[in-house]
Formats: structure tokens, sequence, C-alpha cells
């Protein structure tokens, strides 16, 4: 079968930890264009946090961003899933009785709790920033929200206390201070699978890229799946072949086997 669409994670997977995506990647890009082939990015950040990549970006004729929660074409909202107002608020009551800053992504603006900005400090999440109390929060409706603590056992605790939380989705944990929540209907693979019907690409013909654990659902539902770099086993069991990490491109090094075997798997 021939490959129709690749689909990619940004962080970690196109860009290193510096945020930069080095010329080989830019450049196997160029290479999916010249041969037609559909790139879709699926990334946990929100559609704003794009401009900061705007050289891959440009290419994506899908973005699946908040980890399955929007998805944008040229611009253009296709669909922004939100989390009911129930779950916000047992977001809310658990991250704030477990002493976590918390914060949540209407669409354009993060609404933060004091605590989340302090704990925050300049990490980058696209779009504007607001500091507001908990109660104005609490009446947000949230795309997807982000939970914070600097003790790893706390958040935790946090997971633990939403895991059976009606409508809540734990997005992922992002290294040992981050918590991503978004519905429970959503994440990168049914994010994905909306994306590859917007652009009439059987999922069985389109190949995907990434490195954590919130992108082995995208792994399940794509021909064949690839780990850029590799630290944790439950993403290497869910791929296919697990290749360089960004730093030494991975990505551009597949991209261009790939194009070698005419964009052919088995």
């Amino acid at each position: 079968m021939r490959v129709e669409a690749v689909v990619a994670d940004l962080d970690g997977t196109l860009a290193g930890e510096d945020g930069m995506v080095s010329a080989a990647t830019l450049e196997s890009l160029r290479t999916l264009r010249a041969a037609s082939i559909a790139f879709v990015i699926a990334t946990g950040r929100v559609p704003q946090g794009l401009c900061e990549l705007d050289g891959v970006a440009r290419d994506a004729r899908v973005s699946v961003c908040c980890s399955g929660s929007i998805g944008r074409a040229a611009q253009r909202t296709l669909w922004q899933d939100k989390l009911m107002p129930e779950a916000v608020a047992q977001v809310m009551a658990t991250a704030l009785s477990r002493q976590a800053g918390v914060a949540g992504f209407d669409g354009s603006t993060w609404w933060q709790t004091e605590r989340y900005a302090q704990l925050s400090g300049t990490r980058g999440y696209g779009g504007t920033r607001v500091a507001v109390p908990a109660g104005v929060l609490g009446e947000i409706s949230c795309v997807t929200m982000s939970v914070l603590h600097e003790e790893g056992d706390a958040l935790a605790a946090v997971a633990q206390d939403l895991g059976g939380v009606a409508g809540v989705g734990l997005s992922r944990v992002a290294g040992l201070d981050v918590l991503d929540i978004t519905a429970l209907t959503v994440d990168k693979g049914i994010g994905v699978l909306r994306a590859l019907k917007v652009i009439g690409v059987d999922p069985s013909a389109a190949v995907s890229f990434g490195d954590m654990p919130n992108d082995i659902p995208m792994f399940a539902v794509t021909g064949r799946a690839y780990s850029v770099g590799c630290t944790r086993p439950e993403v290497a069991a869910a791929v296919d072949e697990v290749l360089p990490a960004v730093e030494h491109d991975g990505f551009a090094g597949k991209i261009n086997a790939l194009a070698a075997s005419h964009w052919t798997i088995a």
C-alpha cells in the first residue's frame, strides 16, 4: 500500500527541547509536499501555539490540537470538543484540594489560578494567559485543562482522584509536573481519525510519528507507527519501529527511507 498521509506529533518528534526544528526535518516536509502526501499535525499544543512552529504548521492539511479536542485547517475550526461544566467543576475541586495549580483553555485564552501562574513561570502554551480567582475559572467553558504541582506524588494523587470522574479524560502526564485533561471521548487517535476523514485518506494508508504515551491512541489507528526516540517502554511496545531521537533527525531519516521505497508499506 502507498503512504497517503503522514501524521506527526510536534514536541519531541519534530521539534527538540529548545523548540527548534532542524533543517533536515524541514527538508523532509518539502519531500512530502513534492510527493503530494498529506501532512497532519497531532499535538497537545493549542492552535495558537502552532505559530511558534510556523515553518512546520504551514505544511499541515489539518492540525489536531489539544490532544484531539480541536481540529483546524486553513485557519478554520473543524471541530472543538469541550469538557462538561460538571467535569470542569470536579477538576477544579480536586486540584484545589491537593494544593495544585489549575488552568483552563476556552479556545483562545488560558485562564489560570495564581498558583498555576507561579508554578508555570514562562512555560509556553500559546494563547493569552489571564490569572483569575478559582471561582471564576470554574465557570469557564474549557476545551482542555492543565493541572500543575511541583511534587510528582501530589500530581499522581490528582490523577487518581479524577480517574473515575464522569466526562474526564486524563490525556497525559508530561514529565512529573503536568497533567493535561480533555473530554473523556477525546484523544489523539480519535482526532487523527477525524482529520484523515476530512482529507479523504484511509487510516491504513497513514503513518504516524510520536514520542509520548499520549501518542499511543494515534499509533493504534494508523497503518504504521514510529517512535522518535523512546524513553518509555509502553511507547516502544505500541510502535512498529523505534527511530533515532529528534536530535538525531529520526523523523527525517524515516521519511527519506519511505521516499526511497516509493512510499510503500507492506
